[in-house]
């Protein structure tokens, strides 16, 4: 009698609930088989910022959608002596897996977007504990991947958002979240997400999202186990750093792009190899910050193929120079460097009427070869629209 009634009080029990025993299990059973500390599912809404360039044509006049997004997070929490693990109460390191469910948006033209697929790195910090309930903010950045329903001139001329296959994924979140139990916790996050791919193809409008989200979360046994408060004295002193780095990328050239799709309906990608040197000087007052200036140089040698192309009959010129406001965060050999700056020199034909441009630089450094280091570097002008990625290596003194 109790087996035939199995299968009956399993239908009873409601969607929701089959999705959260299901969720549980599926915890249980990643803690138990990989070498994670920790394992967090996120399952949240996105709303997307309203865009007046093409969001009509894609959606509608005035309609910015909202859709459904999942991650799943393993993570590894830094219980070291370290004094990087005790001036950033003990943080979480791993990676993480997003979908954003973008096929489900109902789209006024065409096809609309398709899902994107991201694989990240991820820097979880606690800012404030109290008891079980923390506080604090995370930083996420990886490659995103879109299969279909990318733009497409003839097919799906609307969706102006991602062109490429292949994007950077950033994302800034802060969340909270509390213990239910030593092992298992809940939460809620409020995160801003941003794909494009740094105008290596056009067009490259690039999709920005708010994510609201409910976690739930589950650690090993080992990950609960007393932490060492006392940090270690590694023998730090406060001092001033500089710093010399190049970068180069790949860029398209937007104003070959939108002639040729507006006069020939021809969809072209035309190349071209864009470069920077900064040098800098930081004054280095904690393990984790440091704080100054960089004088910043760019080089578009293609700027006379924007003038041959963007029809305004200017002439453009390769070097743009300007100085920026910089602030490094670091975590061991890890770190992120921001930076505002602004031109003192700008005519290449890339940014017109633009005074500000903002950097973001994700690095490695080699202590072993002298500090030494490889990176990333994302430049933006309105806090929004990418103008490059670029590769970097550079060394601080």
């Amino acid at each position: 009698m109790v087996n035939k009634d199995i299968p009956r009080i399993f239908a009873e029990i409601s969607m929701k609930k089959r999705h959260l025993l299901l969720i549980l299990l599926l915890l249980n059973g990643f803690v138990s088989q990989l070498a994670a500390q920790n394992v967090s599912i996120y399952a949240g809404r996105s709303k997307t910022l309203y865009d007046g360039r093409y969001y009509p044509a894609l959606f509608g006049e005035n309609i910015a959608p909202t859709f459904l997004s999942y991650d799943l997070k393993l993570g590894w929490t830094d219980n070291s002596s370290s004094p990087f693990a005790h001036i950033c109460n003990h943080p979480e390191i791993g990676v993480g897996f997003q979908l954003d469910n973008l096929e489900s948006i109902q789209a006024a033209n065409g096809p609309g977007m398709g899902n994107i697929y991201s694989l990240y790195g991820y820097f979880d910090r606690p800012l404030l504990v109290l008891g079980g309930f923390s506080l604090g903010y995370s930083g996420e950045f990886g490659v995103g991947l879109m299969f279909k329903n990318r733009y497409d001139p003839v097919q799906n001329p609307w969706n102006m958002v991602i062109s490429t296959p292949v994007n950077a994924h950033i994302s800034l979140g802060v969340q909270a979240q509390y213990a239910i139990t030593p092992r298992y916790d809940a939460g809620i996050g409020f995160f801003f997400n941003h794909h494009s791919n740094g105008a290596v193809a056009f067009p490259n409008y690039g999709l920005n999202a708010f994510e609201l989200a409910l976690r739930l979360g589950m650690k090993s046994p080992r990950a609960v186990e007393n932490i060492d408060s006392k940090p270690q004295d590694d023998g730090f002193k406060r001092r001033f750093r500089f710093g010399l780095q190049v970068s180069s990328g790949v860029m398209s050239n937007e104003a070959n792009f939108w002639r040729s799709l507006e006069e020939e309906n021809v969809w072209v990608n035309d190349r071209y190899f864009k470069y920077a040197v900064e040098a800098n000087v930081l004054y280095q007052y904690c393990h984790t910050h440091a704080s100054g200036l960089g004088v910043d140089l760019f080089f578009t040698p293609f700027c006379d193929k924007i003038a041959e192309h963007d029809g305004r009959g200017e002439t453009y010129e390769p070097v743009s120079y300007g100085i920026s406001i910089l602030h490094e965060l670091s975590y061991h050999n890890f770190s992120t460097m921001v930076g505002l700056g602004r031109y003192l020199h700008h005519n290449d034909g890339l940014a017109r009427n633009k005074i500000l441009y903002q950097l973001v630089t994700v690095k490695y450094y080699f202590p072993k070869a002298g500090d030494v280091y490889t990176g990333v570097v994302l430049k933006a002008h309105k806090f929004k629209a990418a103008e490059s990625i670029q590769l970097c290596v550079g060394k601080r003194f």
